[in-house]
C-alpha cells in the first residue's frame, strides 16, 4: 500500500481532527513481516503512526486489548489513540524512528557500535519490570494467564524449524527420529520452566528507543504466560544483532541477578534453562527467516539466514557444555546442518 493508495478512515480522521491535525503528511514506515503496514502522520511539532492490518483478526484485537492492560501497570509498551476495525486501522502513539537495532549496529563492518554496554541493561530492566508484574496482570485479565506457550506451541516452533530450515532452506529429505525426539525432549524442557508473562518476540526491531533514551516495547500482540527465560533469550541471541557469546554471558547474568522470579536457580542452572530456551527461540527464528524469504517472498528476510546459522551454532557449542548423554547422535545430525 503507498501513500497515494492509504485511505484513512474517517474515524481516524475525526480523531486527527480533534487533536488539531489539519496539514498534516504521511510517510510510510517499513512494515513487519506479518503483512502489517505503518504510517508516520506528522504536522509540525506533533506526529502518531497509523498501523493498517489486512484483518481484524485475533492479533489486531490483543495489540489494542494488551496495549491498555500493560499501560495499566505501568509498563512501556505503545499507547493506542483510536481504532477502526472496519478499516483494520489503529492509530498509536509515535515512540520515534530508533529501536535497539538501529542503536546498536556496527558502524562499518566488524566495528560494534558500542553502544551495547549502554542500552542492553536499559532494556533488560524494562524486560524484569514487564516480568516482575506477572501475578498481578494474570490476576486482573485471565485471558493472558489462559493463553499458555506449552509444548504443543513449543513444538510447534521445532517442527516450523524442521520444515522451513532443515527440509526447505538445507534440502533434507528425511528427519531421523532421534532428532524428532530431541526437538520434543527440548520442548519439554522448556515447557517445565517457571511461566511468566512473555512478549513471544523480544527482538531489538521491537524494542523502541524513545527520543529520551527512554525504551519502549511494540509487537505486542503475542504476549502469552510462558518460560521465564524465552524473552531474554530472544533478546541476547538475536541474529539481527549478533551478540558475541561473552557479552551474552554478561548480560545474562545482570538479568539473572536482576530478576527475582528466578532467584531460586543456583547460576549453574539458570544458566542451563537459559540455553533451552535460546535453542527453542534461535529455532524458530531462523526457521521464520526461511519462511518469509522463500515462501512470502519478503527478500529482506534472506540476508538474516546466515547469521542466524552463525549463532544457532554458537549457541549449539555452549549446549554442548551441558547436554547430558540424550541423543547425541542428534545434537550430531543438527550440528552437521550448521556447518
Amino acid at each position: 500500500m503507498s501513500n497515494e493508495s492509504l485511505q484513512i478512515s474517517p474515524v481516524i480522521q475525526s480523531y486527527l481532527k480533534s487533536r488539531g491535525y489539519a496539514d498534516y503528511q504521511v510517510s510510510s514506515i517499513a512494515g513487519a513481516g506479518s503483512g502489517r503496514q505503518y504510517f508516520r502522520i506528522s504536522e509540525g511539532s506533533k506526529s502518531c503512526v497509523l498501523q493498517v492490518c489486512a484483518e481484524v483478526n485475533d492479533d489486531f484485537r490483543h495489540f489494542v486489548d494488551y496495549s491498555k492492560t500493560f499501560r495499566d501497570f505501568g509498563l512501556p509498551v505503545t499507547q493506542v489513540y483510536a481504532v477502526d476495525e472496519t478499516a483494520c486501522q489503529v492509530l498509536q502513539e509515535d515512540l520515534g524512528k530508533r529501536n535497539l537495532l538501529d542503536e546498536v549496529s556496527p558502524v562499518s563492518p566488524g566495528v560494534r557500535s558500542g553502544n551495547e554496554r549502554i542500552l542492553y541493561p536499559t532494556v533488560i530492566d524494562a524486560l524484569v519490570k514487564w516480568q516482575d508484574a506477572s501475578q498481578a496482570i494474570f490476576s486482573s485479565h485471565t485471558e493472558l494467564w489462559i493463553r499458555r506457550f506449552d509444548f504443543a506451541a513449543l513444538k510447534w516452533e521445532t517442527d516450523y524449524f524442521t520444515e522451513n530450515y532443515l527440509m526447505g532452506h538445507c534440502g533434507l529429505t528425511e528427519i531421523p527420529q532421534g532428532v524428532k525426539n530431541f526437538f520434543s525432549l527440548l520442548a519439554v524442557a522448556v515447557d517445565a520452566q517457571p511461566k511468566l508473562l512473555m512478549h513471544r518476540d523480544f527482538q531489538s526491531q521491537n524494542i523502541m528507543v524513545r527520543p529520551n533514551s527512554e525504551i519502549a516495547f511494540v509487537d505486542f500482540q503475542g504476549a502469552r504466560r510462558g518460560s521465564a527465560f524465552y524473552d531474554i533469550a530472544s533478546l541476547l541471541w538475536d541474529p539481527y544483532v549478533c551478540l558475541p557469546v561473552e557479552m551474552i554471558k554478561d548480560f545474562f547474568e545482570y538479568w539473572r541477578m536482576h530478576n527475582k522470579r528466578v532467584q531460586a536457580y543456583t547460576k549453574e542452572d539458570a544458566w542451563d534453562s537459559f540455553i533451552q530456551a535460546s535453542l527453542q527461540r534461535l529455532m524458530q527464528a531462523l526457521g521464520a527467516y526461511c519462511f518469509l524469504s522463500k515462501v512470502k517472498g519478503i527478500q529482506k528476510f534472506e540476508q538474516y539466514i546466515e547469521p542466524g546459522r552463525r549463532q544457532l551454532r554458537a549457541l549449539f557449542a555452549e549446549f554442548k557444555l551441558i547436554v547430558k548423554a540424550t541423543e547425541p547422535d542428534a545434537i550430531e545430525f543438527i550440528e552437521n546442518t550448521l556447518k
